[in-house]
Order: C-alpha cells, then sequence, then structure tokens
C-alpha cells in the first residue's frame, strides 16, 4: 500500500489551490496544453505539471524559467529514483525540472545567470520528435528533494514556424522516502560557448575543463545542436595522456536525443582533482549567417555522485 507521504505529495503537486466560481476555495487540476498528452503517473508516482508558456514567437531561440508556487512544493523530504519528462513537440528543444536554492517571485522570464546558480537537477525533458525522455539512475543513487523547496521548470523553444505557438513540460518522478543506502547524485557540465563559424563554412570548437573535486559518473554524453556533425569527449589524468572515451558522429536527432554512456553505481567513471575533462565539436554551417553561441553549442555534461550541488564549467572555469 501506498504510504501516506506519497499520497499528500501526490495532492499537493497535481492540484493548485484556486477560487472556484461562486467564491469558494477548492483545489483545480493545473491546465494542460491542448493538444498535448503526457501519460497519467504510475503508482509511486509524483506528477510536476508546469506552466503553459504562451506566444512563443516566430524565429524566437529562448530559455525561458518558470518559479512554481509554494503550494506545488513537495511536503517531506524525498529521494527521486526514477523520472521521464515530456515537452509539447512544437518548437520544443528540451525542458528540465530544477530544485531551486532561495526562493524566487512565481513568474516565467528569460532565464539568467542567477537562475541557474540558483537550481539542483530533478529530471530532464527532450524535445523535437522525441518529446520525452526516461532519465536513467541506477539502483542505489538517488536526487534528493527538500521538503518544501521551490520547483522550477527550464524550457527551451525553438519556433521555426511562422506564427506564435504555446508549450509546457510535465514530469513524473519515482520516489522513495530518504535513505542513507544512497548516494546523493547532481548534473556537471563543461561547455565551450567559443563557437564562431562563418556562414556557409566550416568550423570547431573546444575546451577543457580541470577537475577540482572527485566525481563518480552514471551517465556521461554529449551535446550539439543541428549543425553538429562530431561531438567527442575525452579525459586525461593528471600527469597522463588524453583519452578520448566517446566519438560521435551527429546528426540533428542527437540534438534532443543524445548518445549516452550508462554505468552501474558500482562500475561508475571515476575523475579526480587534477584530472581534465575535455570536448571537441564539429560543425557545417549550410547557413547565410554566422553561427555562434548558443544557436549552436559544445557541451559535455555528467550525472555523478557524491553531489548536493549543480557544476557547470564553462570556458575552462571552475564554478566558485
Amino acid at each position: 500500500m501506498r504510504s501516506t507521504f506519497l499520497v499528500t505529495a501526490l495532492l499537493t503537486l497535481t492540484t493548485a489551490a484556486a477560487c472556484g466560481a461562486d467564491g469558494d476555495d477548492g483545489p483545480t487540476t493545473p491546465e494542460i496544453l491542448d493538444g498535448f498528452a503526457p501519460r497519467a503517473s504510475g503508482p509511486d508516482e509524483l506528477q510536476v505539471v508546469g506552466p503553459i508558456v504562451r506566444d512563443i514567437a516566430p524565429g524566437a531561440d529562448v530559455t525561458l524559467c518558470s518559479y512554481l508556487p509554494l503550494d506545488r512544493a513537495f511536503p517531506d523530504t524525498l529521494d527521486v529514483v526514477g523520472a521521464e519528462g515530456f515537452q509539447s513537440h512544437l518548437a520544443a528543444h528540451h525542458a528540465v525540472l530544477y530544485l531551486v536554492e532561495r526562493e524566487r517571485p512565481v513568474d516565467t522570464h528569460e532565464c539568467n545567470d542567477d537562475d541557474m546558480i540558483n537550481a539542483r537537477y530533478l529530471a530532464g525533458a527532450g524535445g523535437g520528435d522525441v518529446g520525452g525522455s526516461v532519465d536513467y539512475i541506477p539502483e542505489g543513487v538517488a536526487y534528493r528533494i527538500d521538503a518544501g523547496r521551490q520547483l522550477m521548470v527550464q524550457s527551451h523553444w525553438i519556433n521555426a514556424t511562422t506564427a506564435p505557438v504555446d508549450g509546457q513540460a510535465v514530469f513524473d518522478l519515482t520516489v522513495r522516502t530518504p535513505s542513507t543506502d544512497v548516494e546523493l547524485a547532481q548534473l556537471f557540465t563543461w561547455t565551450s560557448t567559443q563557437i564562431d563559424v562563418p556562414a556557409n563554412a566550416t568550423g570547431s570548437a573546444h575546451t577543457d575543463c580541470v577537475v577540482q573535486q572527485e566525481m563518480q559518473f552514471f551517465r556521461i554524453g554529449g551535446h550539439a545542436h543541428e549543425w553538429g556533425t562530431q561531438v567527442s569527449l575525452s579525459y586525461t589524468p593528471a600527469g597522463g595522456s588524453p583519452e578520448v572515451f566517446y566519438d560521435e558522429p551527429w546528426e540533428s536527432y542527437m540534438a534532443f536525443d543524445p548518445p549516452r554512456l550508462d554505468f552501474a553505481r558500482a562500475e561508475a567513471m571515476v575523475v579526480h582533482p587534477g584530472d581534465t575533462l575535455s570536448i571537441d565539436c564539429a560543425y557545417a554551417n549550410d547557413t547565410g549567417d554566422a553561427l555562434g553561441f548558443p544557436k549552436e553549442m559544445c557541451t559535455g555534461f555528467g550525472f555523478y555522485f557524491p553531489g548536493t550541488a549543480q557544476l557547470d564549467c564553462t570556458d575552462g572555469n571552475w564554478p566558485e
């Protein structure tokens, strides 16, 4: 039988307090975008429904941060041991559910640096034809959710149509009571923003990140957009020689569903302080305009333990 805290959290996350037409307070189910049909949550799953993002303009390439009201927060501390995300199809690139470190006003705005240093990863969703994705979390690993902490949905939209579109993201989380037997995990990225590919030409990008703490990766991969032709990741132990461990000829659909390397907890890829993670990306720009960041990207990502903070190493700069 499902425990009381699961039922309580489910009611909290899938309903919103609202005033009825007759003035009586009562719960309402969060609105779902017309034509968007994420699956119903299953046993021991909690569903987090992001707000509908209205009127994404034609030609827009925008990343939005939507802060949810505190009555959508989890009422108990929980461990996320499984997750699946869904993003409505039109203009979708990706969506991520975050736990917020510091409470912010309830709104949706274009994401900024303050948003990203205020976030801890919980779940993700790929867009495009994929429309959704299942997070790999091995046995014995979990993301920790603190009771009462605000949630934020980051959503990236690229509207290549000639009309405004609306969008939405939904996440189903499989949760357990907190356990000292699990390793807590978080997201690490290393990114080059130094991308400059001339019109109708090829180009490349590269960055190195010298690791400042031990991390054990259970999932690792690369990310580029539709003009990427190759993404390679390499590892150099301190004082040693580089070794390429991920080398993928890139296709446009991989922007939404990149190849990934997955490891069991006991077989995680371990990096140590002083080791270096590198990424190399190649591009073929078939447009009449120069191509730069963030329209195109060159990012390595890894989910690591032990960790309770998202770490982003940008252009070789370890986060402070």
